[in-house]
């Protein structure tokens, strides 16, 4: 009896939501197509890529189907399904190396609509997708540009998520996406079906959307794809994980301020040892090797940053008594240039008086009045010559004279006077001079003692800075290593120990609470756990073994039993692949489950799984294939890989999709060693 007539319950879908009808691999697409392989035709059930492993030791080929490309060829159906890389890096290079202009083309089904689509193999960089067209279309006419991030979306694959319960990880609120659930779908070889959760290995450079938790997460959103929640349930988890959330951030927190006064106290003892060492770099090594306190006489950083605090006094001191003497200095110098400016501007209002008088003596026609106005004003002013004042010097009065007399045009000036005249104007400029002198030596005086002043001011400001620093820095240190050393450490502790001890509280009666609800009679869950039962039970030989689906602590959890007790490893794969398949059946039969309905498993049985059981394994999906055809067309696509021969019965069945040996170039996916180097290639095409 097959296991649908089993379950009493008819499917909800006719066919998987996603599938892959048509795929081909070419070397280039233009001008006109290469093709790679000739269009491999797949189907909706069961499709086998068989590698036949050589008959005989005596074989030549390299070795076996491991490398005739099977992995390759569902790494490059991922890749069809949106998956960012199709190959590791080294395979990858291989590839392009040998199909630098290469392309897959495929025909696929999203929820009823036909894509085809174009991804490159090769150096080109742009996918291509096409509504409604065959691969020969999309070769002919492309279609619309698709690029690495937008190329899921083009296809509509991301719209899956719209219809889950939740769209993101609800412990971590991290989004859910489609690279998730073909994660599950289409799991790594290299994963080597370990367990239900473990969809990718990191040996396979996938680039997959990984999760912060591991384990937890893949389970979270395993759940949420089937529609495996109660009413409430979402609600509560998310509660529990806000309250989780939480107390992650407390127990930080807590282990933060529990690190507080080492911290403070390491930091102000590094800054402390810093801040000595540059007052006093001949005592470095002591200063690294002084504790905070010491018995005795042996340094500690009390005694050497009270040591350093007084030096800077002293220097304070005696800087503070240079700035005093430079303000006299400066004073004194103010005054003798103040009294030098007052002689220059009298002499030079002399100088002056003596030019005009000269120039009227020589001129006749000019006017003596200006000079006379001058020698008016000269005369309140002290002549620097004999120390009286202008009105009272004889020097001044001859000139007077001399500007008083009327002038006779046929009168020529006495050589006497001239020389006379001539001699007092140059003693009159020598002591213009000599006093212009004087006055710019005090200036540059005077500006180098305020210069000098001011490094002492700004000298002054840093030292006073530098003992608050020592002095602050001291006080604090004592503080946080008294903290440090105390028995409750920081007053904070207690108040966020409590937090965190009622946060524990809360979140232990929240699982509780969880848990009870889950355990609540649920028609899904029940058919989930009744399916991966029958199907145990149709797989196994011994009517003492049996499948059962757990969801304690809130996870899924397949397993399978013998007479109530765990099975062995191998038992442990089984589990894995027909909890999968589990859940292809179970995505056909109940409305709220979300699976796309496409599942490939790429060399299940090189997982430690017998042959017997592997060729009932497979003989198990061909039957479901069947049953479901006969009702309303098969609802899935599992894809198959295997070195492994299948049952004779489906061996020669239309299940076997392709077939690949890895002992004839002919039987290589790619038609052609991968591996060769390059200059192998160009040897070979001579």
């Amino acid at each position: 009896m097959s296991i649908l007539s089993q379950l009493s319950q008819s499917p909800v879908k006719a066919s998987p939501d996603v599938w892959i009808h048509r795929i081909a691999l070419l070397s280039q697409i233009a001008p006109q197509p290469s093709y790679i392989r000739e269009i491999i035709t797949l189907r909706k059930g069961l499709n086998i890529i068989w590698a036949e492993e050589p008959e005989s030791e005596e074989s030549v080929g390299d070795v076996a189907g491991h490398s005739a490309g099977k992995t390759t060829f569902c790494r490059i159906v991922r890749y069809v399904l949106g998956e960012k890389t199709f190959s590791n890096k080294a395979n990858a290079q291989a590839i392009k190396r040998a199909f630098p202009s290469g392309y897959v083309a495929a025909e696929l089904y999203v929820k009823g609509q036909r894509f085809a689509v174009l991804r490159p193999l090769g150096d080109n960089r742009n996918s291509y997708v096409l509504k409604d067209g065959t691969i020969e279309q999309v070769i002919k006419d492309r279609g619309e540009v698709a690029y690495q991030d937008n190329y899921p979306a083009k296809l509509g694959l991301d719209k899956f998520i719209d219809e889950f319960a939740s769209s993101s990880v609800v412990r971590t609120n991290e989004p859910i996406l489609w690279g998730h659930i073909l994660a599950w779908c289409a799991r790594d070889q290299e994963a080597r079906f370990q367990n239900i959760y473990d969809w990718r290995s990191s040996r396979s450079e996938s680039d997959w959307p990984s999760f912060r938790f591991p384990k937890s997460d893949p389970l979270f959103v395993m759940r949420v794809a089937l529609g495996l929640f109660l009413p409430d349930e979402l609600k509560s988890e998310e509660s529990l994980a806000e309250k989780s959330r939480k107390l992650t951030e407390a127990e930080t927190a807590l282990e933060r301020a529990k690190r507080e006064p080492e911290y403070w106290r390491d930091h102000l003892t590094e800054k402390l040892q810093t801040d000595l060492t540059k007052i006093a770099r001949a005592y470095q090594k002591e200063i690294e090797d002084a504790p905070l306190e010491a018995d005795g006489l042996f340094p500690d950083l009390k005694r050497l940053t009270s040591k350093a605090v007084y030096e800077l006094g002293e220097t304070q001191d005696n800087e503070d008594t240079r700035t005093k003497i430079i303000e006299t200095e400066i004073s004194n110098l103010l005054e003798l240039t103040t009294k030098a400016k007052g002689d220059l501007k009298q002499l030079q209002a002399l100088f002056q008086v003596d030019t005009r008088a000269s120039s009227e003596l020589k001129n006749i026609q000019d006017s003596v009045q200006g000079a006379k106005d001058q020698i008016e004003q000269a005369k309140l002013q002290n002549c620097p010559y004999g120390n009286v004042l202008v009105g009272e010097c004889t020097h001044v009065k001859t000139r007077q004279t001399l500007l008083s007399a009327k002038p006779r045009p046929d009168e020529i000036q006495n050589p006497e006077e001239l020389k006379a005249r001539n001699a007092e104007v140059k003693m009159v400029n020598d002591q213009i001079a000599k006093l212009q002198q004087t006055i710019t030596a005090k200036d540059l005086e005077i500006a180098g003692l305020t210069a000098e002043k001011k490094n002492l001011e700004t000298s002054k400001n840093n030292r006073t800075e530098t003992v608050n620093d020592l002095t602050t820095s001291l006080k604090d240190l004592i503080l946080w290593t008294e903290r440090a050393s105390s028995s409750q450490k920081f007053e904070k502790l207690k108040p966020m120990t409590e937090k965190i001890e009622s946060l524990k509280d809360q979140i232990a009666e929240s699982q509780a609470a969880l848990n009870k609800l889950i355990a609540e009679h649920d028609d899904n869950r029940d058919l989930l756990s009744l399916i991966f039962s029958a199907s145990a039970k149709a797989v196994l030989p011994s009517s003492s073994y049996d499948g059962v689906v757990k969801f304690q602590d809130r996870e899924l959890n397949f397993q399978i039993t013998k007479k109530g007790t765990m099975t062995g490893e191998a038992m442990e794969t089984l589990a894995v692949l027909l909890g999968d398949i589990s859940c292809l059946i179970y995505n056909s039969l109940s409305d709220k489950s979300n699976l796309p309905g496409i599942m490939i498993h790429d060399s299940p049985r090189e997982a430690d799984l017998g042959l017997r059981l592997y060729h009932s394994f497979i003989r198990f999906v061909a039957d479901l294939d069947q049953s479901f055809t006969e009702k309303t067309g098969c609802p899935f696509q599992y894809i198959l890989t295997t070195t492994t021969p299948p049952p004779e019965k489906i061996r020669h069945s239309e299940a076997v999709r392709l077939q690949l040996d890895a002992a004839k170039l002919e039987g290589l996916l790619f038609g052609t060693d991968l591996s060769f180097t390059e200059e192998d290639v160009n040897l070979l095409s001579v």
